[in-house]
């Protein structure tokens, strides 16, 4: 599992951040799904398949976040299973992927019932001995919704039927399809981020706006918040937007603001570095001329040119 990877799948099980996801995305920003009353479930879920040979193969999956939630809705209380998937590239594939995690919690929630029956020895009909559900039980309904933590936008499809190769209509009708819910900030609007509760409004702000340095530094000199952002989230800016944040490990809150300006700075100290070098210039003219350009002491502009040395 790669550091992006990592960062992302803490940051989204943050009970308060994952609550905001489904806030944002079934509410429209109201506070609907709350923190504390989220479950958490095992995030790996196995199958067991006939392969090629005819040979047993299980198969196993693992979500990057699985919850059980309490709601109330309409004064009355309503159960669901919520997952979140968080992708740092697009996977052109990925309405495949969520339809089987789906349909796997699906089956583990069948095969809890049937187990919790035998354990029990409840009373039943041979129908119902031989499925091992009986026609009363029910399942909890799942919700996946995908984050693309990643600047440019989501180019994949987002419905099963539109990765089939047929396109005949009367076929299609009766073929199975399965719409992957998608956030995406390339295509969020400013009012989209304000609808969120917790740091990953910002974060996904800051994802959309990364590439472009003319908008990231007038985000970075006009909106405050991004100088308290909590620590999790400035890791997921550090390892998904391609931006060297430089994060104090003994902080909780990271300003971010004067970490993007100070990489600015650095980055462009060493560009003139690079650029001197190439002009055969001495270390000695070089110090002066960096201590000139960017207002930097002696101590620092040598510890530049000793960094670039290296």
């Amino acid at each position: 599992m790669g550091k992006s990877d990592t960062a992302t799948r803490e940051y989204i099980n943050d009970y308060y951040v994952f609550a905001d996801v489904f806030n944002y995305f079934i509410y429209g920003g109201r506070k609907v799904v709350n923190p504390q009353n989220l479950e958490k479930l095992d995030v790996s879920t196995l199958l067991t398949v006939f392969g090629k040979n005819g040979d047993e193969e299980t198969i196993q999956r693992y979500r990057d976040a699985l919850k059980k939630a309490a709601l109330m809705v309409d004064d009355e209380a309503a159960y669901i299973v919520l997952g979140i998937e968080a992708q740092t590239r697009v996977d052109y594939g990925m309405p495949i992927r969520t339809f089987l995690y789906d349909a796997l919690q699906y089956d583990s929630q069948a095969r809890e019932l049937k187990a919790a029956h035998k354990t029990a020895g409840d009373k039943h009909s041979e129908d119902e001995f031989v499925s091992g559900l009986y026609k009363e039980d029910r399942i909890l309904p799942v919700i996946t919704v995908v984050i693309h933590f990643g600047a440019k936008p989501w180019d994949g499809v987002t419905r099963l039927s539109d990765l089939y190769s047929c396109r005949h209509k009367e076929l299609l009708s009766l073929a199975p399809d399965y719409k992957m819910n998608l956030i995406d900030p390339a295509g969020m609007t400013d009012e989209d981020f304000e609808k969120f509760s917790t740091s990953l409004g910002k974060v996904l702000k800051f994802m959309k706006l990364s590439n472009s340095r003319k908008e990231m530094k007038k985000l970075m000199e006009t909106d405050a918040a991004y100088r308290k952002i909590d620590r999790n989230a400035a890791r997921v800016l550090r390892e998904c937007a391609n931006i060297s944040l430089d994060l104090d490990s003994n902080q909780e809150v990271i300003d971010v603001c004067k970490a993007w300006s100070d990489a600015q700075n650095d980055a462009a100290v060493k560009a003139v570095i690079k650029a001197f070098r190439g002009m055969n210039m001495s270390d000695g003219d070089i110090v002066e001329k960096i201590m000139e350009q960017f207002q930097l002491s002696k101590k620092d502009a040598e510890t530049y040119l000793a960094r670039k040395s290296a």
